[in-house]
């Protein structure tokens, strides 16, 4: 499968709950950043760029916590900056699925990995999501470090060997050929990996290189070879979502499913684009028109097509309709 059926079962109850007692506007996944230093200087990373002049604040473990339960999103995906630089990591995962029952992943860049294995045992709930943006020439290049590739490719097999949960996240940029995709794609099976994601790099409010993103125009080409692939490889993106992607249809955004926490408090109005920062989930949600950003009326959400708000907006319809249904559970069952 590739997503776990203990977490779509968790999810699927948790919508049908919130639908029924009549919420609209709530989260599904909480992205947790409890500290925005990374020991990467990646090309199209915007944090380093939004956050340097708090880039080495960190959240206290007692806030973090606090915020998967402020917020109450079934699924706790830590970021950052590199959450594997978070001294308080360990417990922070352990407690987060022990004690509160969340699914967590570990967004990392795999460098730290072997290190927290000897802290954090496998668990059902637990998976490592890690970032690789292409293939060995491609990925070190816009990471900006030599052999980054290879680190990725030998925790992959790490993590299987010892029974972990792993995915990957690759950003797609303009100058990754569908071609890479594809021998990424193939790659990463033969790695055994449970999933893979792959996101259209798009430049939002904080980044300057324009060359680097990709433009609306050019996304159909390149994600029609991944929807091609997404049959026969564990590509984790929704055919909703690829159809999107491709041009042949389209969605609204729903960016209350992904709310980001970081040392500044309660982002918004979502993960890319940034209005202010809010002490608590409260007053963002009350600081915020959610539907001015579903609908795309402002101007920095005129190209976006990144999956945390549009793979939301997919979870919240399922069941609208049969034929959109039945090939989202294909897709995941297989």
């Amino acid at each position: 499968m590739r997503v776990p059926l203990k977490q779509m079962i968790d999810l699927g109850r948790y919508i049908s709950r919130k639908k029924r007692a009549g919420e609209k506007y709530f989260p599904l996944v909480l992205m947790l950043e409890p500290l925005h230093a990374c020991n990467l200087a990646c090309v199209g990373c915007g944090r380093i760029v939004e956050y340097k002049d708090t880039i080495r604040d960190m959240m206290p473990l007692d806030e973090a916590l606090a915020s998967a339960e402020e917020c109450g999103a079934p699924i706790v995906s830590i970021c950052g900056g590199e959450p594997l630089m978070y001294k308080h990591i360990a417990p922070l995962t352990t407690r987060l699925i022990e004690e509160q029952k969340r699914h967590v992943m570990i967004c990392t860049n795999a460098i730290l990995l072997e290190r927290f294995v000897k802290q954090v045992a496998p668990s059902s709930y637990l998976s490592f999501n890690i970032h690789i943006d292409g293939m060995r020439e491609t990925n070190d290049r816009v990471v900006d470090r030599k052999g980054h590739f290879d680190i990725v490719v030998k925790m992959v097999k790490m993590l299987k060997d010892k029974g972990y949960r792993v995915q990957t996240n690759t950003t797609v940029f303009r100058e990754t050929s569908a071609e890479e995709l594809e021998e990424l794609v193939k790659m990463l099976g033969g790695l055994g990996v449970d999933g893979m994601l792959l996101s259209p790099g798009y430049h939002y409010q904080v980044l300057t290189n324009d060359d680097l993103y990709l433009k609306k125009e050019e996304m159909p080409y390149k994600f029609q070879r991944v929807r091609s692939l997404a049959d026969d490889y564990k590509i984790m993106n929704t055919p909703i979502y690829l159809d999107y992607l491709v041009g042949e249809r389209d969605l609204l955004c729903s960016p209350w499913t992904t709310v980001t926490r970081n040392p500044r408090g309660w982002k918004g109005p979502c993960y890319l684009i940034t209005n202010g920062h809010y002490q608590t989930f409260k007053e963002l949600h009350d600081a915020t028109d959610w539907e001015f950003y579903r609908t795309k009326q402002d101007i920095r959400c005129r190209d976006c097509k990144l999956h945390s708000g549009f793979e939301g907006t997919v979870a919240l319809e399922f069941g609208n309709s049969l034929k959109d249904s039945w090939r989202m559970v294909r897709h995941y069952m297989s």
